[in-house]
Order: C-alpha cells, then sequence, then structure tokens
C-alpha cells in the first residue's frame, strides 16, 4: 500500500503536539530576523543614493543612565562567539542578536566565528577579553578548552554568558541551553506518530518503519548529541529501524546526494530525518526525483522563521515537520541588559529552552504566536 498516508498524518499529530506545547508571543529575535529581511527587499528596491547615510548619533548621557550604564562607560559593547557561522542557526542567531542589541540603547554588537576550529575560538575568546566589553556570549566548541579564559572575563567584570549544556559549571554568569538529546527525542517521537498513523489505517497492531538520518558534521557534540536522542526514540518500537546514518555536512547538496545514496542502498524506506532544514530539503528533492516524495515522511531541524526557512517550508509543505531549535541569544541578551541595569539582578546558573515541533496543523499558530517560550527574569 502507498505510504502516502504519512504526509496527511501530519495534520492529526499537530493536535497531540501542540497541546503539549505552552506557547509563548513571538520570541524576539524571530521577528528580528523578520524585520531584517523587509529591510534588505527595501534596499533591493530603493534607489541607491548618491550621499552616504549619516551616522547614528552617540545617546546621551541621559539615555545612557537610564540603561544603567555610566556616562563614560566605554565597555558597551556585547561579542558574540560562534562556533562556525556558515551553520543556518549560527548564522540566525548572529543576525537576529545584531538586530536585537541594534535596539538597546547604548550597545553595539561585535561577533567572531571560529569557522569550526577550536583554536581559532580560544584566540578569540581573548581578543575578546583585550576588549573590555560590557559582556561575551559565547557558544563554544571546546568548554573545558575555554573554561580558564571565561574566569580570567569574569575577574575583569565581564559578563559572559554560556550557550551549551556542557557549561553549566564552567563560571559563567548565567548559561542558556537547549538539550540536543530532546531534540533528536522529538524528532524521533514525530516520525513514530507518522508510523503508528500508517499503522492504524492499514489496521496493523505492530508499527514498523525504515528510517534514515541525515546528521550534520561526523564529529560535532550536538550532531552527536541529537543522533543519540533520537535513536533513543526509535528504540521505543522494536519494529522501527534506522536503516541509514550518514553526515550531510549541513549542505542541501550533500543532503541530496547523501539521500540518492540511501535509495541505491536500501530502495526503499518510510521517514528521512535531517539535523537542519537546509538539509531536509535536498532530501526531499533526491525523494521526489525518485518518485518517492509521496511515501517519505520528512523532519527537519532548527524551525527558523523567513524566506525558504523551516516554518515557510512546513507551511508550504516541502517538508512534513520541523523540530525548532531555540534561538538563545534573546534570552542571553535580556539576562545581561538585566544585570547591567539592576545590580540586585542575580539570574539562575541555567535556564533550559525547550524545543517545540512544527507541522501543518501548528504551523500557522507559530508564525502568528511564536514558536518557542522564554522564561520570565
Amino acid at each position: 500500500m502507498m505510504l502516502s498516508c504519512l504526509r496527511p498524518a501530519a495534520l492529526l499529530l499537530g493536535i497531540f503536539l501542540l497541546s503539549a506545547c505552552d506557547q509563548s508571543d513571538a520570541p524576539e529575535v524571530a521577528q528580528a530576523i523578520s524585520d531584517l529581511e523587509k529591510q534588505k527587499l527595501q534596499k533591493v528596491a530603493e534607489p541607491k543614493s548618491e550621499a552616504p547615510p549619516p551616522a547614528p548619533a552617540t545617546p546621551a548621557p541621559g539615555l545612557l543612565a537610564a540603561t544603567g550604564l555610566a556616562a563614560k562607560d566605554e565597555r558597551a559593547e556585547i561579542i558574540l562567539l560562534l562556533p562556525d557561522a556558515r551553520i543556518a542557526m549560527q548564522e540566525f542567531q548572529r543576525n537576529g542578536l545584531a538586530m536585537l542589541v541594534g535596539r538597546q540603547t547604548g550597545y553595539h554588537l561585535t561577533t567572531s566565528d571560529a569557522a569550526g576550529s577550536s583554536t581559532r575560538q580560544i584566540e578569540q575568546f581573548r581578543e575578546a577579553i583585550a576588549a573590555k566589553p560590557a559582556a561575551i556570549i559565547i557558544s563554544p566548541i571546546d568548554p573545558p578548552a575555554v573554561a580558564a579564559l571565561i574566569v580570567e572575563a569574569q575577574t575583569h567584570g565581564i559578563i559572559v554568558i554560556g550557550l551549551d549544556k556542557r557549561m553549566v559549571n564552567e563560571g559563567c554568569a548565567s548559561v542558556v541551553f537547549t538539550d540536543q538529546r530532546k531534540v533528536g527525542r522529538m524528532a524521533a517521537d514525530t516520525v513514530i506518530e507518522a508510523l503508528k498513523r500508517k499503522a492504524a489505517e492499514e489496521k496493523r497492531t505492530e508499527v514498523t518503519g525504515r528510517v534514515v538520518q541525515l546528521r550534520g558534521e561526523a564529529d560535532s557534540y550536538a550532531t552527536n548529541e541529537i543522533a543519540e536522542g533520537f535513536s533513543e526514540g526509535l528504540r521505543t518500537q522494536s519494529g522501527v529501524i534506522l536503516v541509514h546514518d550518514a553526515p550531510a555536512e549541513w549542505s542541501t547538496e550533500k543532503a541530496t546526494q547523501c539521500t540518492t545514496e540511501a535509495f541505491n542502498l536500501q530502495k526503499n524506506f518510510d521517514a528521512i530525518y535531517a539535523q537542519s532544514d537546509a538539509m531536509a530539503v535536498g532530501a526531499a528533492k533526491a525523494a521526489e526525483t525518485a518518485g518517492q516524495r509521496e511515501n517519505i515522511f520528512i523532519v527537519g531541524t532548527d524551525g527558523l522563521s523567513g524566506q525558504k526557512r523551516g516554518l515557510e517550508l512546513v507551511r508550504l509543505g516541502e517538508i512534513d515537520a520541523s523540530v525548532v531549535q531555540p534561538a538563545l541569544v534573546d534570552l542571553a541578551l535580556q539576562i545581561i541588559t538585566k544585570m547591567r541595569s539592576d545590580k540586585a539582578f542575580k539570574p539562575l546558573p541555567s535556564y533550559e529552552i525547550q524545543p517545540v515541533v512544527i507541522l501543518p496543523r501548528n504551523v500557522d499558530q507559530m508564525l502568528r504566536t511564536g514558536t518557542y517560550k522564554l522564561p520570565n527574569l
């Protein structure tokens, strides 16, 4: 029997998964990205001006004081240290945070990209400390390698916010994270619910399915954590097996190639899980070429807002679901500004932001109200 019932099943799954997700107002970073894309479109449409735009005026001392900054405080810089901005999620964090910081009177953002090199990130951290910023936000490649630098930054009065669960005991002022195993487990649960629906429609009591996984990088901590969570979830159903698992390096083109190879080796399967929406698009392309798209349930990861990204891809039916990776930088910025404006405020050692699943059933609501919830500080 054709497996096309897997894709419509997402509509029914949305009822179950939406009820488990406590939605909030749209996260600020998503709105910031939306604003950024609108500005880009306006720039394309507007005629070029011969004269450059005037430089922004320096905030008046009264405005600086109102935000908790002294008039002569030169440490109004926030530095973001990213592992690899070539990855869509990290590019989204960088662009969204730039917009949010731009809305804060007296602050500006500098971003450093380690391009996947731990050695380079350590150098960038040292350079960041030397710049004496107000705060450093770091998504680490190797947390133990930067532990001493976190302590050094703190001794200079620099606020350090980590974006990785592994940094909880490394001396940061606070850590904002999403558990990557939960991301993988949520993807597995989504696949299994689709396969359960298929079994019910075929009047079978046993839930079965052949599943393909497309990883990001072969040796990345986050990639391996997501994969482990995904495998744990699949193991809850003995009839659901992972038949192909390959790194696609976060690339749409590489994902198309890997999925084509999976078709050549496995001939047929029921679901594909990609650790990014960009790779999910590549998998969908390969499935379309093989004449199997309607038979395969495709789940991506990130759930970003904006054109050709997760939310829109699910809404248009290009992929069947996506697991949202919260941006994290929006809460990190809130912690920094509150610490600097309210000296009595002490953040919690860590804040865990829960991932959620986007399905056709709930995508319109998420476009209106946002995908994840931030805690109140």
